[in-house]
């Protein structure tokens, strides 16, 4: 793993730091994305906070057809719990 440093400046009452592209890139952050942030074993830890869908239509927001399947796909009989169609 690559060591990178950065250094903490005055940002208004708080402090910031930057995060090199580098590792921005890596981790396909983006402007504005929310982090979680807290201290593990005296380490600044930062963690992405992935969006959960609220509902379908956050789910499937964006996709495009890849246009690969013409009919259903038939997954063979049910093996457990689930719904006989």
């Amino acid at each position: 793993m690559k060591r990178l440093t950065t250094s903490i400046s005055k940002w208004g009452n708080s402090s910031a730091i930057r995060i090199p592209a580098s590792i921005i890139k890596q981790l396909n952050l983006q402007e504005n994305d929310r982090m979680e942030i807290s201290i593990n074993n005296n380490e600044i830890v930062l963690k992405p906070i992935v969006k959960e869908p609220k509902n379908i239509h956050e789910l499937f927001d964006g996709w495009e057809d890849d246009g690969i399947r013409e009919t259903e796909l038939d997954w063979g009989s049910s093996k457990g719990d689930e719904l006989d169609w």
